[in-house]
């Protein structure tokens, strides 16, 4: 055998054994979850003392609705909706949502303009925070369309850790980048927290859903020390986690949907996804990062380096090596996702590009520190250290 036929066939079985290493590690996930829940002692937080806060920005024609499907599942728990006061978009869709339920326990909150050198959303909920007068609150990002059982399993998941965060599934938007978006989201996100949170205690939180208790937010000094800290999810979990409390990662999903109009913005909400991930990788102790980057990025660049040689010099060996690889691939993802989401959202084609780009849009990342958020232009060196630019 050629040493080139070689590689493809160690490739080929390198990248079906990790993937099939991380369909095991969820499983593992949800077993003891699962079992921690049937001893913990103590009951769950009842919806009545969970305040809903959901920090709002207009731009997504999807908002209103998505705002609305939270009164639909909210019960008697209290919502809190932040919007800019420069943001009149954003308040009307709030209003339109809000009028749809009239008997909805639901308060507009108007927001000023965020100060320099402050996260944005964390200054929303730093706002929100002497408002919640409930046990508990659970944030959720403004494109989450939270099910009950998702609010009902981050209310059960405060029994056994300090943070409770939910499971992101994507419902594609329209057009063909919403639909990339959300494929590459349902393909990573079973595959990627799961699998963590089975070699240890979770290391961060996922910011489109999470939950915690109103005590635990005053024990850990509010958001205020969090102000200065951009990435509002990666700055919560670190907290908990340096004052000794643990995170739950929830299999249960939350359903998200956002509106990718170009290639452009595509590129951009990928570029920030990217950037905030090299924050937590570098806050991380280097064994680690090893795990992660062995985990995630080996996988990818193994599958791109398989599907460059077998494009470039196709032999019977290198083609079969990579049909191989990519029906073990849509295999274990499609597997995953009908178990943990009940439902196949695997399409192969735009998942296999998803994937191919991954290395490339984190090698930009790294490049380049610039991100759009929030309607703001950011230069990103570090979680405490970033600059607003103008746009």
């Amino acid at each position: 055998m050629r040493r080139s036929d070689r590689f493809a066939v160690t490739a080929a079985l390198g990248y079906s054994a990790l993937m099939l290493a991380k369909a095991a590690l969820a499983a593992v996930a949800v077993r003891r979850r699962r079992a921690r829940l049937r001893s913990a002692s103590g009951s769950t937080v009842p919806s009545s003392e969970l305040t809903i806060v959901q920090p709002i920005l207009s731009g997504d024609p999807q908002l209103a609705a998505t705002l609305a499907n939270t009164l639909e599942v909210a019960n008697d728990s209290p919502v809190l909706w932040l919007v800019d006061t420069a943001d009149p978009e954003g308040r009307r869709a709030a209003e339109e949502a809000s009028s749809r339920h009239p008997l909805a326990d639901v308060r507009i909150v108007d927001c000023p303009p965020c100060p320099a050198r402050t996260g944005p959303k964390t200054f929303k909920l730093h706002l929100a925070e002497p408002l919640i007068e409930t046990e508990a609150f659970a944030v959720v990002d403004d494109d989450t369309s939270v099910t009950a059982a998702g609010l009902a399993a981050l209310r059960d998941g405060l029994r056994i850790a300090e943070v409770s965060t939910g499971l992101p599934s994507y419902v594609p938007g329209p057009g063909a980048w919403s639909r990339l978006l959300a494929q590459f989201v349902n393909d990573q996100a079973t595959l990627s927290y799961l699998p963590a949170a089975a070699i240890g205690s979770p290391r961060t939180i996922n910011g489109m859903t999470w939950a915690m208790r109103r005590g635990t937010l005053e024990r850990l000094g509010g958001f205020a020390p969090l102000l200065p800290l951009l990435a509002d999810d990666l700055a919560v979990a670190t907290r908990v986690r340096e004052t000794g409390g643990t995170i739950d990662q929830s299999e249960v999903v939350q359903f998200v949907s956002t509106t990718v109009e170009s290639g452009r913005s595509y590129r951009e909400l990928m570029h920030r996804w990217m950037v905030f991930a090299g924050l937590l990788l570098r806050a991380e102790r280097s064994a680690w990062r090893a795990g992660v980057v062995a985990g995630y990025a080996v996988p990818s660049v193994l599958l791109g380096a398989l599907v460059a040689s077998t494009a470039v010099r196709p032999s019977t060996t290198r083609v079969a090596a990579l049909a191989a690889t990519l029906a073990v691939r849509s295999a274990v993802i499609a597997v995953v996702q009908r178990i943990v989401t009940g439902k196949v959202r695997h399409d192969p084609f735009l998942s296999l590009a998803g994937e191919l780009a991954l290395p490339l849009q984190f090698g930009r990342a790294i490049a380049d520190r610039r991100i759009v958020w929030r309607g703001s232009r950011y230069v990103v060196h570090a979680n405490d250290h970033f600059e607003e630019e103008a746009r």
